[in-house]
């Protein structure tokens, strides 16, 4: 069986959008963009499966030297807060071999956001009614208002949410308040919102999310 590791240099032998460098340590690769003017980038490798918790990264952080980002194969498992939390705080970003090719091309890879997670943060971030928010996973949200109960919120990326959808979401994430469609397309169908609402969630569009933070 390939490990992560492999894999991924085996995906950037096959394309024309990164270089490899080095390969320092069994677990780290060295990379950068294809193109002289871009600068080499550490980047850290795991392989897990069913959810990636700060104990899978921390090893990465315990020296002076460490990954600008940190990927993961396969790409669906879902990054947990504690693990999302050590990873910024040290200056490092994390995601798929995706997210790395947009991360190195950038001044400070480290900085790197995946783009609907970066505005979805944002917006509620900028709520008037919300007082904090915290990432319980990279597609989940805590957050805290002034007037109301926490609300927890996770994002679901369909053109049109079926029950399906928001059943897989609660499957991966445990229960949540909120079920936001991330696609500005299609709809929340009816069968979405009556499948959340078995357990006392709701399914909405953006718009009726921030809304509903008023509430």
């Amino acid at each position: 069986m390939t490990s992560p590791i492999e894999w991924v240099v085996k995906k950037i032998s096959e394309g024309h959008e990164l270089e490899l460098l080095d390969r320092p340590a069994a677990d780290v690769i060295v990379v950068r963009a294809a193109g002289d003017r871009y600068d080499a980038v550490s980047v850290g490798v795991i392989g897990v499966k069913k959810e990636i918790t700060v104990g899978h990264v921390q090893s990465f952080f315990a020296s002076g030297s460490h990954p600008a980002f940190i990927v993961n194969i396969p790409s669906a498992t879902p990054w947990r807060g504690d693990a999302i939390q050590l990873i910024h705080a040290s200056d490092a970003a994390f995601g798929s071999l995706g997210d790395l090719v947009r991360a190195v091309r950038l001044e400070l890879p480290g900085s790197y956001r995946e783009r609907e997670a970066a505005f979805f943060y944002t917006a509620i971030c900028d709520h008037t009614n919300v007082s904090g928010i915290t990432m319980t996973y990279d597609k989940v949200f805590r957050v805290e208002r002034y007037r109301g109960e926490p609300l927890t919120i996770a994002m679901v990326n369909a053109y049109n949410v079926s029950a399906e959808d928001i059943r897989n979401a609660r499957a991966l994430y445990g229960d949540f308040d909120i079920a936001v469609k991330v696609n500005g397309y299609g709809s929340v169908t009816t069968a979405a919102q009556q499948a959340a609402a078995t357990f006392g969630a709701q399914a909405l569009t953006f718009g009726e999310m921030m809304s509903r933070l008023h509430q």
